[in-house]
């Protein structure tokens, strides 16, 4: 049985993109419901052991010692001497197996490790037929430690996707590593039908001082309780407000000051007042 990523995948705040762990958070709640495991999270075994398990053979067992894998890299640290030997088999596993929720896990676990090792599968899952596995991918990509060396040009063809969530992570993944020219590729989806490809768009582009007034204006005042709970719950309102101040304050732009100080004296998000509070008085320094 196989479970399908959501059309839209809506972001919430989150240090590096706006909020990877809702996605995550999704398909580790579904497998959990769907599938019942709740007596297997609890088990001790090592990341040796469950990789051994995954090499069983057992098509039922293998994507449930995935996801426990997943959660124990999580959480645990392993020796660093045994990060290769992980990578490795999970690598190999990653090619040999047909089963979506497998592959998934294995690029959650993977995501763990700031190494350059898990580039070659990384790259495979772009081009995964499960689209679960293709965003998962892009997040582990663009959680690398900047200077990582990829061929981010590859992520470009997933703006093509029709998934909206798959764009918008991949429009930061592009922003944060920064490949030459990205801001050509990434500032027409300003113009994108879809009003979260247009916020991540103009909120990424920020980073390039390429600043679109209007939507980010936009964005700053968006009213939760308004027509954008069409498209967005209150939370990821806040976190689109979050993502453009901080952006802004990282950049030391002050082109929206007057909008940030309406912001601080009338949003009724305590977060967002006090955060706007704060990039004002960064800008004034």
């Amino acid at each position: 049985m196989t479970t399908e990523a959501p059309n839209k995948k809506k972001l919430l705040e989150k240090p590096l993109f706006a909020s990877m762990v809702v996605p995550t958070a999704i398909i580790l709640v579904s497998a959990l419901i769907i599938f019942g495991v709740t007596k297997m999270l609890s088990s001790e075994r090592s990341h040796r052991d469950l990789i051994n398990e995954m090499h069983s053979k057992t098509f039922g067992n293998r994507w449930v010692a995935a996801y426990e894998l997943s959660k124990l890299l999580a959480t645990s640290k392993i020796p660093q001497a045994e990060i290769p030997w992980v990578i490795t088999n999970l690598s190999q596993i990653f090619t040999e197996t047909p089963d979506v929720r497998t592959k998934n896990f294995i690029v959650l676990a993977l995501g763990t490790f700031n190494n350059e090792m898990i580039l070659p599968t990384m790259e495979k899952a772009l081009t995964d037929e499960d689209s679960q596995v293709r965003f998962s991918a892009v997040v582990t990509l663009g959680n690398m430690a900047a200077g990582t060396n990829f061929d981010w040009t590859k992520l470009y063809p997933l703006l093509q996707e029709k998934d909206a969530g798959l764009k918008q992570i991949v429009i930061f993944a592009i922003a944060r590593h920064k490949p030459k020219d990205a801001d050509q590729i990434i500032g027409p989806y300003r113009q994108d039908e879809e009003i979260s490809v247009r916020y991540a768009a103009a909120t990424a582009m920020i980073d390039y001082q390429n600043i679109d007034e209007k939507i980010l204006t936009e964005i700053l005042t968006l009213n939760p309780e308004g027509e954008i709970k069409k498209f967005f719950n209150p939370l990821q309102v806040e976190a689109l407000k979050l993502n453009v101040l901080n952006a802004l304050s990282r950049n030391k732009i002050s082109a929206l000051n007057n909008e940030i100080q309406k912001v601080s004296k009338d949003d009724q998000n305590i977060k967002v007042s006090t955060k706007a509070k704060e990039v004002l008085n960064l800008l004034k320094n």
